[in-house]
């Protein structure tokens, strides 16, 4: 027989991937959990985690066994709930970090659609970082039960995330964008003959990363004037004629409706991202009915594989 706390610490040190840390917050030693981990890998009979390098990091083994005690630890917190259903088990509030432009353009309404008639989800928005690896680090040291983040090939800050679930909300673009001009046309267009200015996104967040190929591309066609790490504040600069600028399309859908904003490239200068919900390891009973009332109906992703 196995003591199946040990696939919790195991998932607890995937997540933090720091034996220091997990055992700080499992409340034990850190020589305790090393024996646990120890006693873990001797059940599988490999390795679970390379202790050469800093952070720790999943062998083989441990890669494989991941999924499995992900599932493991769903079906005991659904097997514990069998006496109590009604009972959701400790604090009854859940943290999620979004990228600013997700917080002000998707997660109200998106948090809407799910609640329940007189009992809508308690989900405590964090503030946004400017970087996203930042972001990410902060999920990653447990800040957060969620992530809600664009994501893009082309962006490698998300491989940080390779070892978490995740479900794909939607889709959204990067649209080139202008202020007009008096006669309606873009005030600064990717077809003009001179370098056009644009607003850039500082080095490190996720637009610019993941617009890093197209830019390379337009090379010396491009000009950059002014730089930040918010879509927002890029949004007012191109509003105000400071050059043109990529931004997200649930931000100027209703700009480019009504005439703020036109079009200052064609289609083939969009870059399109998923909009993902990444979930921690460790979940409250409160965050894991959350998930899985958000879930229903998507494919849970990890590595781009089906899990669930």
């Amino acid at each position: 027989m196995i003591n199946t706390s040990l696939f919790a610490d195991f998932l607890h040190l995937v997540q933090s991937r720091n034996f220091s840390t997990t055992a700080r917050e499992r409340g034990m030693s850190q020589s305790t959990l090393s024996r646990r981990i120890m006693q873990l890998e001797a059940f599988v009979g490999a390795p679970l985690f390379d202790r050469s390098i800093q952070p720790v990091s999943l062998t083989a083994a441990g890669e494989k066994l991941l999924p499995m005690a992900q599932d493991l630890s769903e079906q005991l917190d659904l097997i514990r709930q069998i006496g109590h259903p009604g009972s959701q088990g400790g604090t009854e509030i859940c943290n999620m970090i979004a990228l600013s432009t997700l917080a002000m353009e998707f997660f109200p309404g998106w948090l809407s659609s799910h609640d329940r008639p007189g009992r809508p989800w308690r989900v405590n928005l964090l503030n946004t970082e400017p970087l996203l690896i930042m972001n990410i680090n902060n999920f990653l040291r447990g800040q957060s039960e969620f992530l809600l983040t664009f994501a893009a090939d082309q962006v490698a800050d998300l491989h940080a995330l390779r070892h978490h679930r995740y479900i794909v909300l939607g889709e959204d673009r990067a649209c080139p964008v202008s202020a007009p001009g008096p006669d309606g046309a873009p005030l600064w267009a990717l077809g003009a003959e001179d370098p056009v200015p644009y607003c850039a996104y500082t080095r490190g967040s996720f637009f610019q990363q993941a617009l890093a190929p197209a830019i390379e591309r337009l090379g010396a066609r491009l000009r950059p004037v002014r730089d930040n790490s918010m879509a927002a504040v890029l949004y007012s600069m191109v509003r105000q004629g400071h050059g043109m600028g990529w931004l997200p399309e649930l931000q100027v859908r209703e700009a480019m409706a009504t005439g703020g904003l036109v079009r200052a490239g064609g289609p083939e200068f969009d870059i399109l991202s998923e909009i993902r919900l990444y979930r921690s390891h460790n979940l409250s009973r409160y965050a894991m009915a959350f998930w899985n009332r958000v879930s229903a109906g998507y494919e849970i992703r990890r590595k781009e594989l089906r899990l669930a």
